[in-house]
């Protein structure tokens, strides 16, 4: 694929002494229509910005973490291929450096390749929430107290169990939330949604794995216990008892520009610590 139109997204808060993202902004001035947001127009000193929902580009470069990704996916008015420039720490979503990407930048406009990564639908009643690119955590309003959970999988019952909360997590969120609370690390191209009890209090209750198509169906079952979805950290909504969340693959994965198959290898650097 050949890209035409780049916008430009940069982390809220984001520290560029060397002026990576200025001299981005210059070299690609040059050669493709720009479009850049409030943050990153500001640190390139151009007068004109646009807003992440109105960014319609062939391409988008995300200067920032794994966090300025999921919110851009959250915002961004249609599914367009990501390119993550890390200015972050981790960064599993951000698989490039700022200078390997000045420097190759020319390559991935002429010719990139895209590759799909599953989403989760989420739906709160009869509500879509956002869909999740990394997971979905129900916990309870109030912290320290524990909550009781129904899950059926496709109409099956799965358990039940009282637990501070479940994360329902896509093989890409794998290696977040879902792996600090004990779930396993499921390399991008299994095909499965990951469901992890948080602190349960019932020695059974453990991770399960049960494949993509899957229809994930939870119920909140405590009565004086409101509780909280959260999706990837960025959009909260409030669960009350007998309120459904079904979880299912989203129609519209994520896109991101193919920059080889480095997930081992980043594994084994971003968790070895």
């Amino acid at each position: 694929m050949k890209a035409n139109s780049v916008g430009i997204i940069s982390r809220l808060d984001v520290k560029d002494p060397k002026g990576y993202i200025a001299d981005m902004v210059k070299k690609l001035s040059y050669k493709v229509k720009l479009f850049l947001d409030p943050v990153t127009a500001s640190l390139a000193g151009v007068a004109e910005a646009t807003e992440i929902d109105e960014i319609y580009a062939d391409l988008i470069l995300i200067f920032g973490g794994d966090g300025t990704i999921l919110r851009s996916l959250q915002l961004l008015p249609k599914p367009t291929p990501i390119l993550g420039i890390n200015m972050g720490e981790v960064g599993f979503l951000t698989v490039v450096d700022p200078e390997t990407a000045f420097y190759m930048i020319d390559d991935v406009l002429d010719n990139y390749e895209v590759v799909e990564r599953a989403r989760l639908a989420v739906k709160l009643n009869d509500f879509e929430l956002p869909c999740a690119m990394n997971e979905a955590v129900i916990i309870t309003s109030r912290p320290a107290k524990i909550s009781q959970f129904k899950i059926h999988v496709d109409g099956k019952f799965m358990e039940d169990f009282r637990a501070d909360g479940v994360v329902i997590a896509t093989p890409t969120g794998s290696t977040a939330y879902a792996m600090s609370a004990g779930g396993p690390i499921l390399d991008p191209r299994v095909d499965g949604i990951i469901v992890v009890p948080l602190a349960p209090y019932k020695l059974s209750a453990r991770p399960w794995v049960v494949p993509g198509e899957s229809v994930v169906r939870l119920e909140l079952m405590k009565e004086d216990k409101e509780s909280m979805v959260v999706v990837d950290g960025q959009y909260t909504a409030s669960v009350r008892k007998s309120d459904v969340l079904t979880f299912t693959r989203c129609d519209t994965p994520a896109l991101f520009v193919k920059f080889g198959d480095k997930f081992y290898e980043l594994v084994r650097e971003k968790l070895g610590r």
